[in-house]
């Protein structure tokens, strides 16, 4: 999508390379912009995306840290909230695993927007907060659908927590008015290229909103399962709930966790607003609670909260406070772990791994023999998220794609999707033949692509059986053309009986 905004100049009306037909570019296109600009400027794409997401996931941590500066009024706080944002996978499985540059910068505006809510709701802010909430709220529209939903959440909700006057829902109305004002060169040249239904087919295809309202239990799993590594954050999360409303404000809490509430699950990233302030909080207050403990109770009336001498005389350690030996504690029993095991979880890319890898050195050189051996108009049928990567890196299109396909409408997006599912559970070639034929992909596939092993394959992972690979080789539906270690690429033979 950037590539063709840096060739073209301009806001295109359809995307090339994904599908026969290509797809209809509805899609908030402020961050593909700012990649455009890199690329002019000779940026690889895979490398701005490997080094440029880190680089905005930093500035989300700045923006937790900032947020809940401003809602704890303790430094101390920020930090650990920034540590937690900084070292959760369920965040960085989203952003860095997956290259989520664009989901980066939405994450990044929406932040802005709710600290900007919160500012004037809830602090008495004036026309500086009202500013940041509206200049928020029309980044984060320019920029991606599923974080202006939260953030028009947020800003809804602190008027609801907060003011729940007339003046206050006039204001809240004008905020909503002023981002959409300033996102609306997109948006009325997206309609006057497509019409006003666009929006509601990409509205309508993942259904998401709502999605944990209906099911709790899928709610509750979530926040309580790491998934990959200890969550003790979100432990902590459920302490600094019960502190904040003993202390008498129930309404940090539950501005936090509508958006959360209405988007997660599927959203799991957009978790880290409730579990990073509150989960910082709760560790702040056990630390606080653990160090002002009457140590004499433990029978050690000579011990005044620092290391007995006979230790520091034997091992050399130095004489540590009380304080000071907790917060060691808590490193090296909490924080040591969980970020050790976050490092551990991004440098592989095994099955075991949570961090997607959607293109891997064998698909990239499999990709570029693809580019370099095959016709220009070539269609493949790539099996798994590398679709995604497949019209960049190989310069072809990419039949089978699910992301995107949501512009074009459910029925568009649904038939991509299952079909793509079907792939990744074919064990022989007959199914892949019949499945290219079912969904009415035979006419449009010159080529199957499919990995080998272990690969990513949409939210999860998926598993190529080397039973498909040999049937498809004696097939007379196939004909293999490549193989490396992680690819086998298939020629179709679409009317062989």
């Amino acid at each position: 999508m950037a590539t063709t905004i840096a060739d073209s100049g301009t806001l295109p009306t359809t995307i090339q390379g994904f599908t026969t037909e290509g797809i209809p570019f509805a899609y908030p296109p402020l961050a593909f912009y700012v990649m455009a600009v890199f690329l002019k400027l000779g940026v690889d794409g895979v490398t701005l995306l490997r080094f440029g997401t880190p680089v905005v996931l930093l500035g989300i941590v700045g923006m937790l840290y900032h947020l809940t500066v401003v809602l704890t009024d303790s430094p101390e706080t920020g930090c650990l909230a920034g540590i937690v944002t900084g070292t959760h996978v369920t965040l960085n499985v989203f952003l860095v695993g997956a290259s989520g540059f664009v989901r980066g910068l939405g994450f990044l505006f929406m932040l802005v927007a709710l600290l900007g809510a919160y500012q004037y709701f809830a602090n008495g802010g004036g026309r500086r907060a009202l500013a940041t909430a509206t200049l928020g709220w029309g980044l984060v529209v320019l920029t991606h659908p599923v974080h202006a939903a939260a953030a028009g959440a947020g800003v809804a909700a602190a008027w609801l927590v907060w003011d729940r006057t007339p003046r206050g829902l006039a204001v809240g109305a004008g905020v909503a008015v002023g981002g959409l004002a300033i996102a609306s060169p997109w948006w009325l040249t997206v309609v006057s290229n497509h019409g006003p239904g666009i929006f509601f087919n990409g509205a309508g295809s993942h259904g998401s909103m709502n999605h944990s309202l209906s099911d709790l239990q899928a709610l509750a799993s979530w926040f309580l399962d790491g998934g990959y590594v200890m969550n003790w954050p979100a432990v902590f999360a459920v302490l600094g709930t019960v502190v904040t409303v003993a202390r008498g404000d129930w309404e940090q809490p539950a501005w936090l966790a509508v958006p959360v509430v209405l988007l997660v699950p599927p959203h799991d990233r957009l978790g880290i607003l409730f579990i990073a302030p509150l989960g910082a909080v709760g560790l702040a207050f056990t630390y606080s609670l653990l160090t002002a403990l009457d140590v004499d109770r433990l029978d050690l009336p000579d011990w005044d909260g620092a290391v007995p001498d006979r230790l520091t005389q034997r091992f050399d350690l130095p004489d540590l406070s009380a304080q000071q030996v907790v917060a060691i504690a808590f490193v090296v029993v909490l924080v040591g772990p969980f970020v050790g095991q976050n490092m551990v979880a991004a440098s592989s890319t095994n099955p075991d791994s949570p961090l997607p890898v959607y293109a891997d050195s064998d698909d990239r050189t499999a990709m570029e023999w693809i580019e370099n051996e095959t016709a220009q108009d070539t269609r493949v049928a790539v099996v798994g998220g590398a679709s995604e990567w497949f019209p960049y890196l190989a310069n072809r299109t990419s039949v089978i794609v699910k992301y995107g396909t949501e512009w074009s409408g459910g029925q568009t997006f649904d038939r991509h999707e299952s079909a793509q599912n079907r792939l990744t559970r074919c064990w022989n070639a007959s199914c892949v033949n019949a499945t290219l034929g079912e969904y009415g992909f035979a006419s449009e596939v010159d080529y199957v692509y499919v990995p080998r092993g272990w690969f990513v394959s949409g939210r999860g992972g998926a598993t190529i059986s080397p039973a498909l690979h040999e049937s498809m080789r004696t097939s007379d539906r196939f004909t293999r053309v490549y193989r490396n270690s992680g690819v086998g690429v298939y020629e179709y033979n679409r009317t062989r009986r």
